[in-house]
């Protein structure tokens, strides 16, 4: 079993198009990607988003830029704070990339990333011609980047991880965050790659929250605990 971490330029959805001019925005699927109904329009899907930037006002213009799309027929911002946002969204789309993922029986293994143009989708495919189809089926959607193929293990789970939160996590420890003492802070950090200290700490916390767990029951079993 292999997984695939893949990247597509959608040329029928607002998602890729839509982040061009938003640089540091960043969406995460949370929950199950519901198709509500499929006809000759297109297809009508439900969505639940996590929205993060470097800034509040990005997150804010977009929120405002999306609501002008014609493929969005819903918008509910259900929490917005600082540089992150929540919200449902229902949009119309004359093809669907996770449609295309089901098609070939992929498995999708984490949640859908929309960022610098780019859907991203996690999935596990059992067999070459599962990939090789996979492929093909976006490729007939956009243009597709393909980050990785990797035989499957529960370590590939990680890679879940947004770009982001990984970038987060390389630079606190290249840059001694985790020796004790540490070497640095986080707003010596935060200054060193030019981002706001919150919004770096936000990016390394979520990283944390989903590394710290799956160590310790990685431990937990290796010793029968």
């Amino acid at each position: 079993m292999k997984v695939l971490k893949v990247g597509v330029y959608h040329h029928d959805c607002w998602g890729s198009f839509s982040t061009k001019n938003y640089p540091s925005l960043s969406m995460t699927e949370l929950g199950a990607v519901h198709i509500v109904k499929k006809d000759q329009k297109g297809v009508l899907i439900d969505c639940f988003w996590r929205m993060t930037a470097d800034t509040p006002e990005e997150v804010t213009q977009y929120l405002e830029y999306v609501k002008t799309l014609p493929h969005i027929k819903k918008l509910k911002i259900y929490f917005q704070r600082g540089n992150e946002a929540y919200a449902f969204i229902q949009f119309l789309s004359r093809t669907s990339s996770y449609d295309s993922v089901l098609k070939t029986n992929a498995v999708p293994i984490g949640p859908i990333v929309q960022e610098k143009e780019l859907e991203i989708h996690t999935v596990a495919t059992e067999k070459p011609k599962q990939t090789a189809k996979l492929l093909s089926e976006l490729e007939a959607l956009g243009e597709v980047k393909v980050f990785k193929i990797a035989d499957f293990s529960e370590e590939n789970v990680l890679e879940n991880l947004t770009l982001k939160q990984q970038n987060a996590l390389i630079q606190a420890l290249h840059n001694n965050y985790y020796t004790w003492p540490r070497k640095t802070t986080l707003n010596e950090l935060s200054k060193k790659l030019g981002v706001k200290r919150r919004t770096f700490q936000e990016h390394l916390r979520l990283a944390e929250a989903k590394v710290i767990p799956f160590a310790i029951e990685k431990l937990m079993k290796e010793r029968k605990i």
